[in-house]
This record gives structure tokens, sequence and C-alpha cells, in this order.
């Protein structure tokens, strides 16, 4: 999906730095940036702003970050905001809707304690022999940063739309889904899984069922 950086200021109510870029894509791991995505600078376990420099060397259209690194040249393009993991949620937001007429109801959401990616891929097999293409989770792209950048990096033609979603707490499915809007709900299975964190199974299934 193209994104202009300053546009996604202006969505974002975010500081444009630099000239102006437009990218396709989005992404937040230097190392697996083909060229011309928005590089999301996170800070989790390691911190993304350190990597601004090789994101841009990778060939990032700009950077959605929290502050300029010093380090950062002079010509490149960034967006500055107060909290990267939420903007890119609002971004992602905006975006679905930019996109819902053509997708005309066709989003899945799928979760469960096992099985969701090879749910996911049978679902693209399926949906996209009607309706193509069809944006997709990466890999297992089914977080707070994994949804949101699969919906921003859906074709601009996109006609279907399937995501997986994960879960490790209480919240986390209903906050994707805030983000997602999905129209149709996939429950693979309530099993053993992260039950320290909800409690036990009834805790797992309660967490799964925030989906519906």
């Amino acid at each position: 999906m193209r994104l202009v950086a300053s546009e996604v200021a202006r969505v974002l109510g975010g500081r444009l730095v630099g000239p102006d870029a437009t990218g396709g894509g989005a992404g937040f791991d230097s190392r697996t940036l083909t060229g011309g995505e928005m590089f999301v600078a996170v800070r989790a376990e390691r911190d993304g702003h350190d990597y601004v420099v090789a994101a841009l060397e990778a060939g990032a259209a700009f950077v959605l970050c929290e502050d300029i690194p010093d380090a950062m040249p002079s010509a490149a393009t960034a967006v500055v905001v107060d909290d990267s993991v939420a903007s890119l949620a609002a971004l992602a937001r905006h975006h679905r809707d930019r996109l819902d007429a053509q997708l005309d109801g066709r989003v899945v959401g799928i979760t469960g304690a096992v099985g969701k990616t090879t749910t996911k891929d049978f679902a693209v097999a399926a949906i996209g022999a009607r309706w193509s293409p069809v944006a997709a989770s990466h890999k297992s792209f089914n977080n707070d940063l994994g949804v949101p950048v699969t919906i921003l990096s859906a074709p601009e033609d996109a006609r279907a739309m399937v995501l997986e979603m994960g879960m490790r707490g209480f919240g986390e499915i209903a906050r994707l889904c805030e983000t997602a809007r999905p129209t149709v709900a996939v429950v693979t299975a309530v099993a053993d899984a992260h039950t320290e964190r909800v409690g036990g199974l009834d805790g797992v299934a309660r967490a799964k069922f925030e989906i519906v």
C-alpha cells in the first residue's frame, strides 16, 4: 500500500522531518526490508531507533520514530510521533477504512491455540480462487506489530484479507480486532497454551472469544 510521509504525519498528528517521501508497505526489522518501505522504529528488547540508519541503507523510504537518531542522514525523511506502536496501529486503522469498500466484508481473522498459520494458508488459497489479490499475514505476523504491518503492506487492489491473531493475555485479540475489524472469525482450537497468563483453559477460551 502506498504511504506518503506527509499524509502519515497528518493522519497521526506527527511531525514531518526532511523532504516528503513515498513508500510502499511497512516493516520493523531492518534485516528483512526489501526497499521502499516505511521503517517503524520500535522500542522493545532492542531499540529500533538504533537501526534507523541500517534501515535507510537497506532502502527504507522513510522512518516512523519517536525521536531522530543523531546518526540519521540530514537528507532522510522521518515522521516523529509520541508512540511508534500506537501510531502504527492508528495508521493501519486508517488504511483499513480506506480498503473497506473493495474488501466488501472479506476480512478473516484467525486465532486459536494451534493451527493458525496452516488455516491462514488454506483460507488464502480458497478465497484467492475467487477474490484476488488476498492480503495475508506474512509467516506468523499475529501481534500488535504484525497485524498493522500486514494491513499497511496490503496491495492497493486487495479484494480480501486474512489475518492471524495471537493471544498472550486478555485484551490482546480485542485490540487487534479494533485495528483489523474482521468480518469473519475463525477459532482453530482452544487448548493448553499461555494458560499461565489467563488463569487456565477457561481463560484461554474467554480470551479467544474476544474475536467474536
